[in-house]
């Protein structure tokens, strides 16, 4: 286990428990600390315990610190914040930070701007095989719900109600907010092609390292998940819904535009190989 150093601290209950966790939630984040608070609350409130959350922050102010000192008591685990400088979107390179320093055998990975549903870690991780990765998706939130929303809502357990928000996402997302866990069953015998959807997916930390994590060369937002889903099925794993049952409650915010070249689309999109030399590690696989 990797000892806190100045952009790496631990915050919670160190009592002497060194037992692992059995999930390592890795939950990118930049700025927007009001987002980070919600999500922190429900994972609180998670129907699985076994967790630790490491806060990849991409550069965010001080305000992100304070967020994660005032919610850690609540968590069993301490979370880990990991902090790099900003200079731009380079989710990348912190995730793969988290990474290193999670000390589960599997790996979930969620974004700043996405509130989970109770069963959500469980759902991940009552599923997960080896050279399998597990992809749920989103409900995306309109402004005026996310900007109204209030911690109750989360705590209460009233998001997670489609009345909450029914009027206020649009119809081809709301057939994601449903908790319907059977259908895991039938979609994944019907669908035998899926992507990863990159703040809602899980694989064994043993299979991220496997292929070397992210490509640290991809800077700006956009095709990180465009880059990692090929390079995993080229591995030979397969990618399997957990659409309506690890659900995500997505909260309005403006984006940027995708700041990519067509070679560099072509290059990250359509990768010929499993293995990057930009990764966790630098170089060729040994």
């Amino acid at each position: 286990m990797q000892q806190p150093t100045l952009n790496q601290e631990k915050h919670g209950d160190t009592t002497g428990d060194n037992r692992l966790p059995a999930v390592s939630v890795i939950l990118a984040v930049y700025k927007k600390p009001d987002f980070l608070e919600k999500i922190l609350v429900s994972l609180i409130h998670q129907s699985f315990k076994d967790f630790e959350v490491i806060v990849a922050d991409d550069g965010s102010g001080p305000e992100i610190r304070e967020v994660v000192d005032r919610q850690a008591p609540n968590f069993t685990f301490p979370i880990q914040h990991i902090w790099h400088e900003d200079k731009g979107f380079r989710k990348t390179v912190i995730a793969n930070k988290a990474v290193l320093a999670s000390r589960a055998e599997y790996l979930v990975f969620v974004d700043g701007d996405c509130i989970l549903h109770r069963r959500f870690v469980e759902s991940h991780y009552r599923f997960k095989r080896r050279n399998t990765v597990l992809s749920g998706r989103r409900i995306m939130l309109d402004k005026e719900l996310s900007e109204r929303m209030t911690l109750g809502d989360v705590f209460s357990g009233r998001l997670q109600k489609p009345s909450f928000w029914w009027n206020h996402c649009p119809r081809n997302f709301a057939k994601h907010g449903f908790y319907i866990p059977i259908l895991f069953y039938i979609e994944n015998f019907i669908k035998r092609k899926y992507f990863i959807l990159g703040c809602n997916f899980s694989l064994y930390k043993s299979d991220y390292c496997g292929i070397n994590g992210y490509d640290e060369r991809i800077i700006g937002r956009g095709m990180e998940d465009s880059n990692l889903d090929p390079r995993l099925k080229l591995k030979g794993f397969r990618v399997k819904s957990l659409t309506r049952q690890a659900l995500q409650y997505h909260l309005f915010h403006e984006f940027d535009p995708v700041p990519h070249s067509p070679e560099a689309f072509q290059e990250f999109c359509f990768p010929k190989e499993y293995w990057t030399e930009f990764g966790l590690v630098k170089g060729k696989r040994e």
